[in-house]
């Protein structure tokens, strides 16, 4: 644990193979969302890489601050990487759960999952860029 909290780029590069592998397997399929009483089926290989693609960045960020010898706040990081994992879970059940047929009710529940999910996933964000920020403008000890 220790491991990922100094260097937390591995763990997103980690997911990153995860999201890409998971889309990789399930991408003839789609995730069904209720949108004003229609439903739009949402595409899991394009969701999947654009979740990899962000994860990838996610540790490009995380490297830059090992390369510039700086550390990033460990308070920060954790929180971060436990947000992070809460807001891909829902992603990756669906994902994993998408060739089953649904009931409008079961797809409107499913919304409200992955609604709350993307928010703790902004969320997640916009604590890894505090974090990003705070440890490059902070001098090296």
């Amino acid at each position: 644990m220790k491991k990922i909290i100094t260097k937390p780029q591995y763990f997103f590069s980690f997911l990153a193979l995860i999201m890409f592998i998971i889309g990789f397997i399930y991408k003839e399929n789609s995730i069904e969302l209720a949108f004003y009483g229609g439903i739009i089926d949402l595409d899991i290989w394009i969701l999947n890489l654009f979740s990899a693609l962000f994860f990838i960045l996610i540790a490009i960020n995380y490297a830059s601050l090992t390369i510039t010898q700086k550390q990033a706040k460990k308070g920060l990081t954790i929180t971060h990487i436990l947000i992070q994992i809460i807001a891909i879970v829902p992603l990756i059940y669906f994902t994993i759960t998408s060739n089953s047929s649904k009931t409008y009710e079961e797809i409107t529940i499913m919304n409200s999952i992955l609604l709350l999910a993307f928010v703790v996933f902004i969320l997640a964000t916009l604590i890894h860029l505090i974090n990003f920020v705070t440890s490059l403008v902070t001098k090296k000890d």
